[in-house]
């Protein structure tokens, strides 16, 4: 087993440099801790599954013991928290995609979610669909099977 610790590119959420490209192709799994910013806590989600999908796997919280003088086990979060966090992670990669952009295809959309995440087809298909449920995107009126991102200032 090999551990290896690499930094998000500032721009969104793909890995940095050759190194991180390569980690993000042949890893089993791929972690991302975040510190919460409303709490003395950080969570730990999956990036990337290579069985399964990362929508799946439960969300836990971790944070400093004074007590214990060391990070402890705080609990998963829960289901209601673990949804909005993933419906953000799915807009930010749609805000990345869409950036100077007003129309992205089906399969290009889906290829992009396969390689973010690490996903099959049929699971790229599945976010596509929560995606259009949370109407961080919608079906293009002038371009079928295209895609536009919403935007919630507009409509």
């Amino acid at each position: 087993m090999i551990i290896c610790v690499l930094h998000l590119a500032p721009s969104g959420m793909k890995l940095r440099g050759h190194l991180g490209s390569e980690v993000q192709r042949k890893a089993a799994g791929i972690l991302l801790i975040e510190k919460e910013l409303d709490q003395n806590t950080s969570v730990v989600k999956a990036l990337k599954v290579r069985e399964g999908s990362p929508l799946e796997v439960p969300i836990i919280r971790f944070g400093w013991s004074n007590a214990e003088g060391r990070h402890v086990y705080l609990g998963e979060v829960d289901k209601e928290s673990a949804h909005t966090t993933r419906i953000n992670d799915l807009r930010e990669i749609a805000t990345e995609t869409f950036r100077g952009r007003v129309h992205v295809n089906n399969r290009e959309l889906r290829q992009i979610l396969q390689d973010t995440f690490g996903i099959q087809e049929r699971t790229a298909r599945t976010y596509l669909k929560i995606m259009l449920d949370a109407e961080i995107i919608e079906k293009s009126s002038q371009f079928p099977g295209d895609f536009r991102l919403v935007n919630k200032e507009t409509g």
